[in-house]
């Protein structure tokens, strides 16, 4: 289970905090511990200041909402997520879209909720009567794709949202009862069919996620999700107990899309991986495989944990146990399904967890942050989260039947989308190990980056890269100006909008291709000129120089191609990117200003030349 945060009253203190003291205090909270009434106060403080809000959420559709917007903005705040909510009135979502003074429109969304009952869209739309025939039931459910595409259209046309949709959960009970299944259309399948259209017609714009209402209510159980009674009272289709869950599966969505998850999963192997103790069970005696009930738990915990890789989530393990006698049930028990080659890395010892971790971390050049860390140990997961409070710890459920499903409850290791980099992430680490290997063959540094043969691809972006440009910037935290996030619509934005450039870098070497490794975004600056508002670029592509050629590039572009005077760029500093906070002055800019927050603003004229591009790069420009 995840471990939860102590629960506190102190959220019905009324003395006025400041926004960050709110966030503070949240996040010592247990969410799921928080009554009606301080899930409302927290919300309300949290919303004292919008302008400073990382997630803007409107709430729309045929139902009232309730409290819904209330217990979201304090699961956020629970993460240090600031939110704020705007409900737009029952049923004129599209009305708010084509007005562009409207009170939507002038909120500027960042996320927008939709949801929809099936009743008001089109009354009787299940009514066998009103539509008896097969093709009559086509028809009816042809159109209530259209009510709904139509209006997500016009909500990615006049916002930068990204929409959660949420699909029609299906019914109780049918007029058929039992027969249903064999009418063709019934209403069970007119339900899933609605569903299968709206998912097909989604999946290709990144813009849209579908939130998975029916899954979750049969989770929850439909008894328990709906209370009918204050439906048709106020609208408001949702139990009282439902709201904390429907809250929690928003915040998924909308954390996973703002770039708040985690790298890596690290696992402990004693009474997690498998059942029993390595050093007294050995290497047979463990329980694990088919054919035994907590060994097929276990078994199934691992296809889980697999299953986290195919996303692009790293894997280690740390665990107390002697290196030989983990080679040896990795070697005897082929029936599990992980294997050794399936970890990025391995610390096996004695040393303190916490230790494990940082190191894990080191190798795989990620903050500590970026970790998740699996236990069936309370004093171990009390330690780390005591030391290093930044992990994420999720102990394993001492009931065998749980534990395959323990990793649902960590939002980090979802993903909206997953990338060619992401499939390649595992291989790209090894190659990388490989690539470290080999510089023990060097003493001269120079030497050993002409050995690796870089090749590097410098191009602007196309539709196609978005999705992976829109990781980088959210993602990158090392090699990153300036710290802005930038939305999908945004990037869109950027690519087509006269006088903005969105360019990125493709790295390969003699080991292997790295993928996309870098992104610039241009905007027009003062004129004539041009402003470098974020550059990054990924961590596994450092201390080549990769940021030379593409600044050159950059250089190219604003002065040879679009004539401009001068470019200007600034570094805003963060806990993480220390490292290229000289990088502007490396490569010929001049300071302009420093302030007292050690924010730097940077010019750099046309005249002023910059450093050759290094000789053990190749670059092509495309």
């Amino acid at each position: 289970m995840v471990m939860r945060k102590e629960s506190t009253t102190d959220t019905a203190d009324p003395v006025a905090r400041t926004p960050e003291d709110v966030l503070e205090r949240a996040r010592t909270l247990d969410r799921w511990a928080l009554t009606p009434a301080e899930i409302l106060r927290i919300a309300r403080q949290v919303r004292t200041s919008e302008s400073t809000a990382e997630a803007r959420i409107a709430f729309a559709g045929n139902v009232v909402h309730g409290p819904l917007p209330d217990y979201l903005i304090a699961h956020l705040a629970c993460d240090g997520i600031r939110a704020v909510s705007h409900d737009v009135p029952f049923g004129q979502l599209m009305q708010n879209l084509l007005q562009p003074a409207s009170e939507l429109r002038r909120f500027d969304p960042t996320f927008i909720h939709l949801h929809y009952e099936i009743a008001p869209l089109l009354q009787g739309a299940l009514d066998r009567r009103e539509y008896e025939t097969v093709v009559q039931r086509r028809a009816a459910l042809e159109e209530i794709l259209e009510i709904v595409q139509s209006t997500v259209r016009a909500a990615l046309a006049h916002t930068r949202a990204v929409v959660l949709l949420g699909n029609f959960v299906g019914p109780r009970s049918s007029s058929l009862g039992l027969a249903d299944f064999r009418a063709e259309l019934g209403e069970r399948e007119f339900i899933l069919e609605l569903n299968l259209g709206l998912a097909r017609w989604a999946r290709s714009n990144p813009r849209i996620q579908i939130l998975d209402m029916d899954l979750l209510t049969a989770h929850h159980g439909r008894g328990r999700s709906h209370d009918r009674r204050l439906y048709y009272v106020s609208k408001i289709p949702w139990s009282e107990g439902f709201f904390p869950h429907l809250a929690d599966e928003l915040a998924r969505h909308v954390k996973v899309t703002l770039g708040h998850v985690r790298k890596c999963l690290v696992v402990d192997l004693d009474n997690t991986l498998w059942d029993g103790v390595l050093g007294e069970d050995g290497p047979l005696g463990v329980r694990v495989g088919m054919g035994d009930p907590v060994g097929e738990a276990h078994s199934e915990l691992q296809r889980r944990i697999l299953a986290l890789k195919q996303r692009g989530i790293l894997l280690a393990a740390c665990s107390k146990n002697n290196p030989e006698d983990v080679d040896e049930v990795f070697r005897l028990r082929p029936d599990m399904p992980l294997r050794v080659s399936d970890f990025a890395h391995m610390e096996i010892g004695w040393a303190p967890k916490h230790e494990g971790l940082q190191r894990i971390a080191h190798r795989l050049n990620i903050g500590t942050d970026s970790l998740v860390f699996l236990d069936d140990s309370q004093a171990e997961i009390a330690l780390v989260r005591k030391i290093m409070p930044e992990v994420e710890c999720i102990r394993v459920p001492a009931e065998s039947s749980l534990r395959s499903n323990c990793l649902d409850a960590s939002h980090g290791l979802d993903r909206v989308l997953v990338t060619a980099e992401d499939v390649a992430k595992d291989r790209q680490y090894g190659e990388s190990a490989a690539r470290e290997a080999s510089r023990a063959d060097f003493t001269d540094l120079h030497e050993y980056l002409r050995s690796l043969e870089t090749f590097i691809v410098i191009r602007a972006i196309d539709r196609e890269l978005i999705p992976r440009a829109l990781q980088l910037f959210l993602k990158t935290n090392q090699f990153n100006v300036t710290g802005r996030r930038y939305s999908y619509s945004e990037l869109e934005q950027a690519a087509d909008a006269p006088g903005q450039h969105v360019l990125m870098v493709h790295a390969r070497d003699r080991f292997g291709d790295m993928g996309w490794i870098g992104a610039a975004l241009l905007r027009a600056g003062a004129t004539p000129g041009c402003h470098i508002d974020n550059l990054v670029l990924s961590c596994r592509a450092l201390g080549r120089g990769i940021e030379i050629p593409f600044l050159n590039r950059i250089r190219q572009l604003v002065f040879d191609e679009q004539g401009c005077s001068a470019l200007t760029a600034e570094y805003r500093p963060s806990k993480r990117n220390a490292q290229v906070r000289t990088l502007f002055e490396s490569q010929g800019f001049a300071t302009v200003s420093a302030g007292a927050d050690e924010v730097k603003h940077y010019v750099l004229a046309r005249h002023v030349s910059g450093p050759t591009n290094p000789d053990w790069i190749t670059v092509s420009l495309e």
